[in-house]
């Protein structure tokens, strides 16, 4: 969880008779002592950092206080980047609601530090007899507390005795919440609440919710909604209080059937021992849940605090996986290591940024392989037993592996994933192995996996994504579009959304519209093109409508373009000069590469058809398909919304093999299919349509079917595609028709109004 944003919380008064000086800063009141801001409708609560930098800049009001100072005076010498003061100043700005670029409080002096521009004054002491009631109404207050700590103590010791084992099949652990008067407390809340899901992943025969799923029910007090959505047991929720010297942490388990409570007990530790309370905390939960463990998570006695908030902090950004957030992370995890060289989840941390610096940022892939390495073989040196540690080196040796050609690193690379799931049943580990098992060709098992990281994590829309895109590989286009469908109805607003329909989806009007707007209202990933990912699909989306200038200032910051990229590009140059010989032997050394890659001998049998060698596309279909081989040919013959576009190009490639009978009771049975309307893709299924009229002779229905699939938005995508509409090998039989070349003239005026479109705003 990221506390860089002060949280409004209930409206109180400044006691001023208690307290150093207050002030009164427009229209903000500054109670030092509590860190809470206040107008007239809010009071916000800051931590103490942002609290004395605030008060710095108001004993300097009106005059420069530059970044030397501030780091000497708010952070006592402690050796920390330049990074904090900028976070911590946007925690100030957020509570004041002040902007940055137009301040009315606090301007930035480039270069130089920051000024108070507002004008400030100091709340003047209330008289004796105030201050004297208020020490009244203060130990009154303190009475009446000290009575609802007793009888609250009594009820959770009450409670706590309710139950010495808690029976449940699943469960999901909801972050913890912060009571601190301070709200200081929130990074080891989150720290917690991992460490907690962590310790009861451990259980084979416990289900236990990923907290990316279990995180976003944070303000629900409602345990059946909560256990109804993510399909659980119980639910395990707690909070958090400091006190002075004093850390307390309270934890319940809620069966969400009834609401009952199963299971409750407070925990209470010197504040300088959070780390090992964490532990305890865990360890605990796992006896009570699973009697008969024996935790392997070794206790931390000694943490530095800042270490430990560094490491959060990078937590949260190597999750955002944008190249900005990468570097963020490795930045925190590096400020960590300094304070603790041995912190094993900070270097476990550090190597996973890196690692995927390559893919989300603009890394070299094997630069960041080499910069992950030595921290993952570290950590696994200090923790050997740890799971998160283990699962980070299998995906690391498994792109190592793909990067390299090394099939002997797949082989580590299994058995560091199987030692980690054999550890803890983690979704984030069920992902990496479901892309080992992917790239090793056992692709039945990789979907298996992601299911089950589904499972365990049932409202992650990029899951869902990466479903969708392993499904593609395995030609299954119409699922993958399904499941993409599912993943956008989970995280309707997602910033790659465009991108990602790119990957699954045949581009279409409106689509290249969209991602063109995508570009104009994002211009920070397309500037420096620090997303290489990012930029492939827009490259690939103007090409498809000839925007070649377009594509060319993107591919100019491009660098270094990724294998598969090249390829592609290879092929619409190929393509455009008409080489279907020179394009057959690439896509030939593609699938020496990508042996298992459905998708790839996809492409290749329909480069086989054009070159005319159709011995060989049936081969490859067959390949592809194995059960076409004893397969009745006809009604029998299955066709369904993931097959139907290669018994289209099966039954062309058997009726140029001259066994006509054969090739039309395919394509008949094809039509039958899409006209039952089982086909997502309504657009491409018309073309397909058109394809199939156009090989059994049907020339006007043909035609028909095409302007259709026209109409509804149907366009060359070179996402899937290296040849354009005029040189379709499955409409070969219409290219010498007027309408046809009615209809082709059309479609090229239409690409010809999204090209000027889009040249005109780059």
């Amino acid at each position: 969880m990221d506390n860089r944003h002060s949280e409004h919380v209930p409206n109180t008064e400044c006691d001023t008779p208690l307290l150093a000086h207050a002030y009164q800063l427009g229209p903000w009141q500054i109670c030092p002592k509590t860190n809470r801001i206040k107008n007239e409708s809010h009071t916000c609560v800051l931590d103490n950092k942002s609290m004395q930098l605030l008060l710095l800049l108001i004993k300097h009001a009106g005059q420069t206080v530059d970044k030397a100072s501030i780091f000497e005076q708010v952070w006592a010498g402690k050796v920390v980047s330049a990074d904090i003061l900028s976070v911590t100043m946007s925690k100030i700005r957020k509570a004041l609601n002040d902007d940055a670029r137009n301040p009315k409080f606090i301007k930035t002096i480039p270069n130089e530090g920051y000024v108070l521009i507002a004008p400030v004054d100091v709340i003047a002491q209330s008289n004796e007899k105030t201050a004297q009631f208020g020490y009244i109404k203060y130990g009154a207050m303190c009475v009446l507390l000290l009575i609802i700590i007793v009888v609250w103590l009594g009820r959770l010791t009450s409670d706590s005795a309710s139950a010495a084992q808690v029976n449940v099949n699943s469960i999901a652990v909801l972050p913890f919440e912060d009571l601190s008067p301070m709200q200081d407390s929130r990074y080891f809340a989150t720290g917690l609440s991992d460490g907690i899901i962590h310790q009861l992943a451990q259980i084979k025969s416990l289900k236990v919710i990923s907290r990316d799923s279990s995180f976003a029910y944070q303000s629900s007090d409602n345990a059946t909604e909560v256990g109804k959505a993510l399909q659980v047991d119980a639910v395990l929720t707690g909070n958090i209080q400091k006190m002075a010297e004093q850390i307390r942490v309270q934890v319940r388990v809620i069966d969400t059937q009834t609401g009952q409570l199963l299971w409750s007990k407070i925990f209470d530790e010197n504040s300088k021992n959070s780390f090992k309370l964490q532990d305890e905390v865990s360890a605990h939960l796992l006896g009570v849940v699973y009697p008969d463990s024996i935790s392997s998570k070794p206790i931390i006695k000694s943490l530095d605090a800042q270490a430990y908030e560094w490491y959060l902090m990078g937590q949260y950004h190597w999750r955002q996986r944008s190249p900005d957030a990468l570097q963020q992370a490795v930045s925190y995890f590096q400020h960590s290591l300094e304070l603790e060289p041995d912190y094993v989840d900070a270097h476990i941390g550090l190597a996973v940024s890196y690692a995927l610096s390559h893919t989300y940022g603009s890394m070299p892939e094997l630069k960041a392989i080499e910069a992950a390495m030595p921290h993952i073989t570290h950590a696994l040196q200090l923790a050997p037993d740890s799971a998160m540690g283990q699962a980070a080196y299998g995906m690391i040796l498994s792109d190592k592996a793909k990067a390299t050609g090394d099939f002997a690193l797949y082989r580590q690379a299994e058995a560091a994933l199987v030692r980690a799931l054999e550890i803890e049943n983690s979704a984030m580990t069920h992902l990496w192995y479901a892309t080992l098992l992917a790239r090793l060709g056992k692709q039945q098992e990789a979907v298996a996996h992601l299911e089950q990281a589904i499972v365990l994590n049932p409202l992650s829309a990029s899951l869902k994504r990466e479903l969708s895109f392993l499904l593609t590989a395995m030609n299954k286009s119409d699922s993958a579009q399904r499941m993409y469908q599912h993943a956008l109805l989970q995280q309707t607003d997602a910033k790659t959304r465009w991108l990602d329909f790119a990957k699954v989806h045949r581009h279409s009007k409106d689509s290249i519209l969209a991602m063109l707007a995508w570009q104009q209202q994002t211009p920070e990933l397309f500037e420096s093109c620090s997303s290489i990912e990012v930029c492939e699909q827009q490259v690939l989306a103007y090409l498809s409508v000839g925007a070649t200038q377009a594509a060319q200032v993107l591919l100019n910051k491009m660098q270094p373009l990724h294998g598969h990229f090249r390829h592609s590009l290879t092929l619409f140059e190929l393509g455009s000069q008409q080489q279907d010989a020179q394009i057959l032997a690439l896509i030939h050394a593609r699938v020496f590469k990508l042996p298992y890659n459905a998708q790839a001998r996809f492409e290749l049998a329909h480069a086989q058809f054009r070159a005319a060698q159709f011995k060989a596309a049936k081969n490859t279909l067959l390949q592809l398909y194995p059960q076409w081989q004893n397969q009745r040919l006809g009604e029998s013959f299955s066709v369904t919304a993931d097959n139907y576009q290669a018994v289209t190009l099966y039954a062309a490639t058997l009726k140029q093999l001259h066994d006509v009978e054969s090739a039309e009771r395919l394509l008949h049975a094809v039509k039958t299919f899409i006209l039952q309307g089982d086909a997502l893709d309504r657009a491409q299924a018309q073309l397909v349509l058109a394809q199939v009229h156009a090989q059994i002779g049907h020339t006007s229905q043909a035609l028909a079917y095409l302007n259709t699939a026209l109409k509804l938005g149907w366009m060359d995508s070179f996402n899937q595609q290296w040849w354009t509409l005029e040189r379709d090998h499955l409409l070969a039989p219409l290219h010498n028709d007027a309408q046809f070349s009615d209809l082709l003239k059309q479609h090229i005026k239409n690409k010809a109004l999204l090209r000027i479109a889009i040249e005109q705003e780059n």
